[in-house]
């Protein structure tokens, strides 16, 4: 309760921060929270729009609007491809410079009689594949369909952001994802990742979860993963389905596929080594089941891996203090060490978080075993510090080995 506070106080400052009228400690802390905070980043970007179309004035307008309903009734608008070749123009630097006002009692009522007024132009800059068909009796009856069709489109994004992995000092994968709240009101994890070494080497993910974090449904696929064949899995209340599709051999194409029961009493989760936003998941499940009083020893939850169409056990070894570093800055965090697997053949994972933020910032896969490197693989946010981040005691290692080799 005390974090969604803090998060409320933020948000009330932005539209001063966005102004430019915050200053000293406050502009700072705003700015601090920024960087972990997507959801008033995105707030930001929108106040920011907003300020922008406050401070065109009608006769710009106007102008647009005749601009545009010239093109529309030119022959090239009449093909999906007439509209598709133009330059977007950039946004102009605000010069809103009044009292900022609160975001829910007046931006949206302002910001829905922009979208009227500016109908033409920006629906006819998103509806670049839909061809004008005739001539267009005037702007009016033009604006309604445009905004219905192209701007009615609710997303409510959760969390957005990058990971990097990076196995001993070799960056190698970087994955960017989304989590958003749909329309059923469902959750959907999305993210793109490639191979920094090989551009060319990518693969999509698509997990959908209930809005307590269970999941549903997932599929993986690319040249980057399992030599481009498919891990999907669908779960039910009471069973999972793991699935890789599609092995070549010489009989034909194989699929495998297994069964397996969900126990009652332990809430299933879905990880995929391959995939660094399922740690962030896991960090959100662990976070609500703990927020909700839940101590950390009864934390049970049966891990499923699809591309192993196999089923474990997860546990919560323990939760403490920790610290990462970023440039030399020290960043107090919170370490959730988790074991996969029974005793006898545990596979081990660190997420590091920002609890005051509600950030997962890195994980951390020692070398074991089950760990397929001769080096420990890190993973961080590295849209939140692109400078790097280090685990305390690593930073502490390379600059004993670098005053050693002066």
């Amino acid at each position: 309760m005390a974090d969604r506070k803090r998060h409320l106080a933020y948000q009330e400052l932005l539209p001063w921060y966005a102004n430019g009228t915050l200053t000293g400690p406050e502009r700072e802390a705003v700015e601090g929270h920024l960087r972990a905070c997507a959801e008033c980043r995105r707030e930001l970007e929108e106040l920011q729009g907003l300020q922008a179309a406050l401070s065109t004035s009608a006769e710009t307008v106007e102008a647009a609007l005749r601009r545009t309903l010239a093109r529309l009734r030119s022959p090239e608008a009449t093909h999906p491809e007439g509209l598709r070749g133009q330059k977007r123009r950039g946004r102009t630097r605000p010069r809103w410079r009044g009292l900022p006002f609160p975001r829910p009692a007046f931006a949206l009522p302002v910001l829905a009689l922009i979208f009227l007024g500016l109908g033409v132009v920006l629906g006819v800059q998103l509806a670049l594949r839909t061809p004008v068909i005739g001539d267009l009796p005037g702007p009016g009856e033009r604006v309604a369909p445009l905004t219905e069709q192209y701007f009615a489109y609710p997303r409510q994004i959760l969390g957005e952001g990058t990971f990097t992995l990076r196995v001993g000092e070799r960056p190698l994968l970087q994955e960017s994802f989304t989590l958003e709240r749909v329309e059923d009101g469902t959750l959907l994890l999305t993210s793109n990742i490639r191979a920094l070494q090989s551009g060319d080497l990518t693969a999509a993910q698509r997990l959908k979860l209930t809005p307590s974090l269970r999941p549903l449904r997932y599929s993986l696929q690319g040249p980057l993963v399992y030599g481009g064949s498919r891990a999907d899995a669908s779960l039910t209340r009471e069973e999972a389905i793991l699935t890789v599709c599609c092995t070549l051999t010489e009989e034909g194409q194989q699929i495998q596929r297994r069964l397996l029961p969900l126990p009652p009493a332990e809430e299933p989760v879905l990880y995929d080594f391959s995939v660094l936003s399922h740690f962030e998941v896991l960090y959100r499940t662990i976070a609500e089941r703990l927020r909700r009083g839940a101590s950390v020893t009864e934390l049970r939850f049966v891990a499923l891996t699809p591309q192993a169409l196999r089923a474990e056990p997860l546990v919560v070894e323990g939760v403490e203090p920790a610290a990462l570093r970023s440039d030399g800055s020290r960043i107090d965090v919170t370490r959730y060490t988790l074991r996969f697997g029974s005793e006898e053949n545990p596979f081990w994972a660190e997420l590091y978080a920002l609890e005051t933020e509600g950030v997962l910032l890195a994980v951390h896969l020692p070398i074991q075993p089950r760990l397929p490197s001769s080096a420990a693989n890190f993973a961080y946010r590295s849209d939140l510090y692109p400078g790097g981040l280090r685990l305390a005691a690593e930073e502490e290692t390379r600059s004993e080995r670098r005053r050693d080799r002066r």
